[in-house]
């Protein structure tokens, strides 16, 4: 296993090994509240601007049809008050971190989660954010500085941009990775650049193993409660 700098895990006492994050379940209260009941160390929420605020949901939204929809399920009728990160801090505060998956727009999403960390809870986890627009992930360096940042990255050539740029880039705490993308080797160098490495979205036991054993230090998952027994980690 290679060496990892301080994960995602050490911003949660009493855990080792990789951050078990679950996916999509800051997106509803009730999903909010299932996951702390499985002790997610972080709980992950695809956040939209729209209209002065952070909606959570992981479908895109038609408007000004009150309708979301996704590439493959059918259209939705979109509920008349979204789940917003105001709510999400509230129902986490104390219990876990959150893990932010900023979908869309520029300067507003930053402005928008400054206000939402400086009405929250004391008692709030860690919060950590990611994006693939990362003009967005610049902008909150600036408005929350406290929010540790990880650039989000899907393809190949996104990954290859990345690694170039890095060095002469504002420095984040790390990647967000489509598992995929990642091999021993790659997780050794990005630690090496003393940057964190998350994989997403990873359900098959087997290949969490393998990415525990590298090292990486956050995984992105739909079963938390399977990974964690299958990885040995504490509760």
């Amino acid at each position: 296993m290679s060496a990892a700098p301080a994960g995602l895990a050490a911003s949660i006492p009493a855990r080792n090994g990789p951050a078990l994050i679950a996916h999509m379940a800051g997106n509803t209260a009730r999903q909010v509240r299932a996951a702390i009941e499985e002790v997610a160390d972080f709980v992950e929420v695809d956040l939209w601007a729209h209209r002065g605020r952070l909606e959570a949901r992981h479908e895109r939204a038609l408007y000004p049809l009150p309708l979301w929809f996704e590439e493959w399920t059918t259209v939705r009728r979109a509920p008349s008050q979204p789940f917003t990160l105001q709510e999400l801090l509230v129902e986490t505060a104390g219990k876990t971190g959150v893990f932010l998956d900023l979908k869309n727009g520029r300067d507003q999403p930053s402005r928008l989660v400054r206000s939402a960390l400086d009405a929250a809870p004391n008692s709030i986890g860690p919060v950590v954010a990611s994006s693939q627009r990362w003009g967005v992930l610049r902008g909150l360096r600036e408005k929350a500085p406290e929010v540790e940042l990880y650039y989000s990255i899907d393809v190949q050539a996104k990954l290859d941009l990345f690694r170039s740029v890095v060095d002469r880039d504002l420095r984040p705490a790390g990647v967000s990775c489509r598992h995929s993308l990642l091999h021993e080797g790659l997780v050794s160098e990005m630690h090496d650049r003393g940057l964190k490495v998350v994989a997403w979205t990873v359900d098959e036991p087997a290949r969490a193993a393998d990415l525990a054993s590298w090292g990486v230090d956050g995984i992105t998952t739909h079963r938390v409660i399977e990974l964690r027994s299958h990885l040995g980690l504490e509760r």
